[in-house]
């Protein structure tokens, strides 16, 4: 099961909060598990490698410096995902019975919508390996030349030991083909050097934006959108791609992605299409 819960909450008052609030979001999410399992939280927090969740920072509000602040009755939001049966089992429990109230960064915050349907929210889905798979490598999938991807929160790699805030193809493809590898139970070809060679970063908009992911201080990634081309014809690999970047909105793309970066997901071309023809 694969699971993107979305939970809206609202400032009663006006709230000012700090900034960097992925590190707040990732003890929330804990906690929350916790309320319902506390051994599986302190397994996630302790779990090395891959994280089989994310974790959004509060999506709303406004920046003044280093805090953000709400404005009354404002509604802001949180998500958080699923990449196992056992999380995301949680997270639909969450859905369908949501605390009343979080507390982020001190702040006491109601609850007002906890959703996995993407009518109500267009962050919060719930799918299955098994759906991906059969959507996107059977035997009538498409295999589409370009693919485009929205980088929602800053996204970053490391790559021998040095922050890389740009998706060149093979980092952005890599970095889901791993988790893909660690979670899923249908194993698909190791994408990475066909990334490196056969797919070009042809379009994008984007802008760096600092991001406190942790004590070590900010770190540096992009936000924005990007179109990957493939440069050859070979439907295997673009349907191996499009399987990888549908799984974006679960998986997240890159470093940190359980303390709010690498936030991204499969968006429609059409919008690129305009950018050509506005120059």
């Amino acid at each position: 099961m694969l699971t993107s819960l979305v939970l809206m909450v609202q400032a009663p008052q006006e709230v000012v909060l700090t900034r960097y609030l992925g590190r707040a979001s990732h003890a929330l999410f804990l906690r929350l598990i916790e309320a319902r399992s506390p051994a599986l939280s302190e397994a996630l927090h302790n779990a090395p490698g891959p994280r089989p969740f994310t974790c959004s920072a509060l999506v709303g509000g406004r920046p003044r410096g280093e805090s953000l602040s709400l404005e009354a009755g404002q509604v802001a939001w949180l998500r958080y995902t699923g990449l196992t049966a056992e999380v995301s089992a949680h997270l639909l429990a969450l859905a369908e019975d949501p605390p009343r109230a979080v507390e982020l960064d001190g702040a006491h915050l109601p609850v007002v919508r906890a959703t996995l349907d993407p009518a109500m929210h267009p962050w919060a889905n719930q799918s299955s390996y098994e759906a991906l798979v059969a959507e996107y490598l059977g035997p009538e999938a498409p295999a589409p030349r370009r693919l485009r991807l929205l980088f929602a929160s800053p996204t970053a790699f490391r790559s021998q030991g040095v922050n890389i805030p740009l998706p060149l193809p093979h980092l952005v493809f890599g970095s889901l083909w791993q988790r893909w590898q660690a979670f899923a139970p249908v194993a698909v070809s190791e994408v990475q050097r066909y990334a490196a060679e056969m797919v070009a970063l042809s379009r994008y908009r984007l802008r760096t934006y600092p991001w406190q992911a942790h004590e070590a201080g900010a770190q540096i990634g992009f936000v924005g959108e990007a179109v990957f081309a493939r440069l050859n014809a070979d439907r295997y690999w673009g349907r191996v791609l499009a399987l990888l970047a549908a799984y974006a909105l679960y998986a997240g793309v890159g470093a940190h992605t359980t303390m709010g970066m690498g936030q991204a997901r499969l968006a429609p071309l059409e919008a690129a299409e305009r950018w050509a023809k506005s120059g």
